[in-house]
């Protein structure tokens, strides 16, 4: 995962014990479990200064002191072994450009191996007739067949996020490709001039707002403003089912883009984009479930049918958009409320707790996890933010989920 370039404290060569205790705090109670991790884990000190991040075949945990995170978009985040936030293992990968050493530091060491991976818990399924039987094994057998036909981006979102991925093409390039649409045009103009999006100084053509917006900022708005038409599928009763995903991922964007701004290290547009597309994968089931319409006759068997192959069809959609990087940790996990992730706050974090918040207030409430029960939760601004202030925050900022959410549903 990380090594480091100021060499470990010298005491730390030698394998130190690592108590039981500590690791059930960090790993959880399984008694067998804990047994087997004490006998393979390691503890190294480390003195302040830079730990390098590389790929490794370990998971760590910061048993003791305090590191530095630096994000590839230069953002700083603290995180200290007092807080709730450090049980869970370091994150590393491509968010990550550096990691410091703030003051004299413990970390523990686990292989990754030894690391179960937990598995979301699927509903039980329910009694299905013959034909629905019958009917669900096709549409399985169509998701893995060459006819299958995935989600699409619209074409000018694809030649635009090219594009920024060129080191060759200049903003001026960009603000070309984005102008080849003058409904695009006026939404991006609405959109960076909004107060949710703090438009202060006035921002009159395309070209300064690809100037000051920067890149992948640029990206994510292009995006969040045009995958609307994605969410289309013939057939009026599954129409409506369509416009309810849509609905409720324009609200848990608008909602995770107000909570995406009070977090450290977080770009507020990306996970706002993260939470409009975190249930592509139920709309790639609707979309195939026009195919097998006998699966959509009883609600439960609906449901039961785009719960079972949501992560399937979002990350073969992800992937085939180029996005598995930036977006495929959140398709794959925003709909697991005991997501642990790591130690630092993603966007899949963001929109778990966005999730929550958007199904207050619904039918489905009375079923739904404490806010403080989400291990999402405890990374929220760093740690410092209990239930009542998440909501205190939700609902000053009421305003903005609503600018926001009618920005995007245009």
């Amino acid at each position: 995962m990380f090594g480091n370039k100021a060499k470990p404290d010298t005491r730390s060569q030698q394998k130190r014990a690592v108590s039981a205790a500590l690791l059930q705090r960090l790993v959880g109670p399984d008694p067998q479990s804990i047994g087997a991790l004490t006998a393979i884990a390691r503890l190294v000190d480390y003195p302040p200064g830079t730990i390098a991040v590389a790929d490794h075949d370990e998971v760590a945990y910061l048993a003791a002191g305090a590191l530095r995170f630096v994000t590839r978009s230069g953002a700083a985040v603290t995180l200290t072994s007092e807080q709730a936030a450090a049980r869970y293992p370091l994150p590393c990968g491509h968010r990550i450009a550096r990691i410091e050493a703030a003051k004299g530091s413990r970390l523990i060491w686990l292989p990754r191996t030894a690391m179960a991976q937990r598995q979301p818990t699927t509903p039980e399924p329910p009694k299905l007739t013959g034909g629905e039987e019958s009917a669900l094994a096709e549409l399985r057998g169509y998701f893995d067949s060459p006819h299958y036909e995935l989600p699409s981006l619209p074409d000018l979102a694809i030649k635009i996020g090219d594009a920024i991925d060129k080191n060759t093409t200049t903003s001026d390039d960009i603000a070309r490709l984005i102008q080849l649409d003058p409904v695009l045009s006026t939404r991006m103009l609405s959109v960076v001039n909004s107060a949710a999006f703090g438009g202060v100084n006035r921002i009159t053509s395309i070209q300064q707002a690809t100037t000051r917006l920067g890149r992948s900022k640029v990206r994510s708005l292009v995006f969040s403003c045009l995958l609307k038409s994605i969410f289309r599928v013939s057939g009026g009763d599954l129409q409506r089912r369509m416009e309810a995903v849509w609905q409720h991922s324009v609200k848990v964007a608008a909602l995770s883009y107000v909570l995406g701004k009070v977090t450290p290290g977080i770009d507020a547009e990306q996970t706002m984009l993260a939470g409009l597309v975190h249930d592509i994968g139920g709309v790639a089931v609707i979309g195939a479930i026009s195919r097998f319409p006998q699966l959509a006759v009883r609600e439960q068997v609906f449901e039961h049918v785009v719960a079972s192959l949501r992560i399937t069809a979002a990350t073969r959609a992800i992937t085939h958009w180029g996005l598995e990087q930036e977006l495929g940790a959140v398709v794959r996990d925003a709909h697991d409320w005991q997501r642990t992730g790591t130690a630092l706050a993603d966007d899949t974090d963001i929109v778990i707790v966005a999730r929550l918040h958007a199904a207050f207030g619904t039918p489905q409430a009375h079923a739904l996890p404490r806010l403080d029960a989400l291990p999402a939760f405890s990374k929220l601004a760093n740690g410092d933010m209990t239930p009542r202030q998440s909501l205190a925050v939700l609902d000053r900022a009421a305003a903005d989920v609503r600018e926001v959410q009618a920005l995007i549903a245009q």
